[in-house]
């Protein structure tokens, strides 16, 4: 019996096998090559939702927020989550990231709602979360002010009744407890996020505008440059923010290189197929891994 592979098919082989294997360089190779960098943050480094849903004692605290009414309340669960806690890991990675870019140019964006590249080494004013923050709260009018969510007395209190059922009472929630919901001069608060709790409100783009300004100033800069993209466990939550543009910028920029790390969503368009690295890796185990020894 003869095999036919059509030419499509001999394409489609060679893609899945471009997605399958390993970078020829080190990532530090590329970034050394490389005249500018920019870096996309996703869920692989979301530490609070892993954190929580592994911890037992959030079970039943998870499963009051799915009840119908109760949904508003996961965020701030979260919150209590994130305030109270750290990851090492995430922190080490982080940090030899950070490492890994030295001193090249470089901005990094991420749809998380978690500000840890602030925390371990990365500088303000190169980095954007256009999906919201775990720092302020905002109202349903998108106009008005933010507020600083740990100045707002209402709001901690929800946060210190959540982390007292946690600590204190191992997360038994108890059949007859109510949360009640923030407001501030009568109009309910909600955290300054873009998420499928709120799509009922608007969200206030307040907080990170100017800087997404900077962001589209420095990829505008980068268009004949010899371009890193690097990609780091980006997910579909929100694939207009980093996960389709870099996409487009990598088929845009003929001296561009992507790097796409991701555990399942690893794969890339075979329109950039020839300057794409796609890793089906943990991304932040590859980036413990390509920074080890620095």
């Amino acid at each position: 019996m003869c095999l036919t592979v059509s030419i499509g098919g001999v394409f489609l082989l060679y893609y899945l096998f471009r997605s399958l294997s390993c970078m020829e360089q080190r990532l530090s190779e590329l970034i050394e090559k490389a005249d500018q960098c920019i870096i996309g943050i996703g869920s692989e480094w979301n530490w609070v939702k892993s954190g929580i849903n592994g911890d037992c004692r959030y079970s039943q605290i998870l499963e009051y927020c799915k009840q119908e009414g109760n949904q508003w309340i996961l965020p701030i669960v979260e919150y209590e989550f994130a305030y109270y806690n750290n990851d090492n890991r995430i922190e080490e990675a982080y940090k030899g990231l950070r490492k890994l870019i030295g001193d090249k140019k470089y901005f990094l964006v991420s749809d998380l709602f978690l500000q840890d590249a602030l925390l371990y080494g990365f500088d303000i004013s190169k980095v954007v979360y256009p999906c919201g923050n775990y720092m302020y709260l905002q109202s349903t009018n998108d106009k008005d002010p933010l507020l600083e969510a740990q100045k707002v007395p209402e709001f901690m209190e929800i946060v210190n009744s959540i982390h007292k059922i946690i600590t204190e009472l191992d997360g038994n929630i108890g059949e007859d407890s109510v949360f009640s919901k923030p407001f501030s001069e009568g109009k309910e608060l909600y955290l300054n996020q873009k998420r499928t709790e709120y799509s009922k409100i608007i969200y206030n783009e307040s907080s990170y505008k100017g800087r997404w300004d900077e962001y589209m100033q420095y990829l505008s800069r980068t268009l004949n440059s010899n371009l890193l993209i690097i990609e780091l466990g980006v997910g579909l939550e929100h694939p207009t923010v980093v996960r389709w543009p870099f996409e487009k910028v990598t088929f845009i920029n003929k001296k561009a290189h992507f790097v796409r790390v991701h555990e399942k969503l690893y794969h890339h368009t075979p329109e950039i197929g020839d300057k794409t690295d796609s890793i089906q890796m943990n991304s932040v185990d590859f980036i413990l891994q390509e920074s080890k020894d620095l």
